[in-house]
């Protein structure tokens, strides 16, 4: 199974909107419509923990097992965010804000194989 294959059937099973994919990145959402607002960052953080898992029991290539399996790195942010269909030739779906942004620098910042969440995340979570 390929990566992409295998994130998308994650978000399925913990109620993650796939917003895009870009290059190597993908970006999901939660709780858009206020619905999940109690659930909303266990299900990130569940789906975050099965793709770490996951990803790490697929081999980078088949062909060639001694290059290992793919380690992936999530980030992870809870905030407000703007969303809005974008364009009219094509239009995409997309989620602009300080809270994606804050996500993406998560993801940037973590290790291979590794979560890193943000403290507003890490707080709700708490509890």
């Amino acid at each position: 199974m390929k990566v992409s294959e295998m994130l998308d059937r994650l978000a399925d099973k913990h109620h993650i909107f796939k917003v895009e994919t870009i290059g190597d990145a993908c970006m999901g959402v939660t709780n858009l419509d206020g619905s999940e607002y109690d659930t909303h960052v266990k299900q990130v953080a569940e789906y975050a923990q099965d793709a770490v898992r996951a990803a790490s029991e697929i081999l980078i290539d088949e062909d060639n097992p001694s290059l290992g399996y793919v380690q992936i790195r999530v980030g992870f942010n809870s905030g407000p965010v703007v969303s809005n269909a974008i364009g009219s030739l094509n239009p995409r779906y997309g989620i602009f804000g300080d809270t994606v942004n804050t996500a993406s620098r998560m993801e940037s910042n973590s290790m291979p194989g590794k979560i890193h969440c943000s403290f507003a995340s890490a707080q709700l979570l708490k509890t």
